[in-house]
């Protein structure tokens, strides 16, 4: 998969090293600045391993970010179709709530998987290629109103410490941090995909909402079953109709 190589702003110490930098006392790591991207399309995919409609949105979100290496992909799973027989198990209700946020700012009826959301502007069936596309086409067009530089990393057992700061119009903003598993196997046993074998891309393990500052500092929970190299962390802000002005991505863990 290809992806974006941030700017990244480095102690001198760390570019004579080659970047790397070795884990302080009781198990903390400082890990390098990243910049955010100028133009991009953040794909919020709402699924579940619930949902037999799921799985051709869930194959196609990876293929798209071969559109462009700023197609950010996340998986959304949602819970409300845990009653089925099968409990995702990477479904959270407040995940379905983000999405009855989204059905009101699009004035549906009722919320449904796959949806896919991009920057918090066009929504779509997330199994729709052709319309995928043509909105991804027309998100990348735009500039980011918002820079998010991720000053300050630190990992520190099963928290994730960030300091990050914004630049631009980032007033009336929300910022919104995701820790991700990019990628996920799983053998359903029951329900609508009992007996198939799904695969998953950027699932949202951990979520955390804060209202935008110049300056921010925030913790994310690392899930006990999330290992370092498969995991991504975004940071992105949006605006109070949802619209998303700027994004972040750090990935090295």
């Amino acid at each position: 998969m290809k992806w974006l190589l941030f700017i990244a702003a480095v102690a001198t110490i760390a570019c004579s090293s080659g970047i790397a930098s070795k884990p302080a006392a009781n198990d903390k790591e400082i890990i390098e600045v990243r910049a955010s991207t100028l133009s991009f399309a953040v794909l919020e995919l709402f699924t579940s391993e619930g949902c037999s409609s799921c799985p051709p949105a869930d194959r196609l979100l990876p293929q798209l970010t071969t559109l462009d290496s700023n197609v950010i992909p996340l998986s959304f799973h949602v819970d409300y179709w845990n009653h089925l027989g099968w409990t995702d198990p990477f479904s959270k209700a407040e995940f379905s709530e983000r999405q009855r946020h989204y059905a009101e700012r699009f004035h549906l009826e009722s919320i449904y998987t796959p949806q896919l959301v991009i920057n918090g502007e066009y929504e779509l069936v997330g199994s729709s290629r052709s319309l995928a596309e043509a909105d991804i086409k027309k998100a990348l067009k735009e500039k980011s109103a918002v820079t998010i530089q991720i000053d300050e990393v630190k990992k520190a057992g099963a928290s994730l410490s960030v300091g990050c700061h914004l630049e631009g119009d980032w007033k009336q903003t929300n910022i919104t941090a995701v820790l991700v598993q990019k990628h996920a196997e799983v053998n359903v046993k029951a329900g609508e995909n009992g007996g198939v074998h799904l695969s998953h891309t950027n699932v949202v393990r951990s979520f955390n909402q804060m209202p935008a500052h110049q300056k921010l500092s925030f913790e994310m929970e690392i899930p006990t079953d999330l290992a370092g190299e498969n995991s991504r962390l975004i940071i992105y802000a949006q605006q109070k109709n949802l619209k998303i002005t700027g994004v972040a991505v750090y990935d090295r863990f």
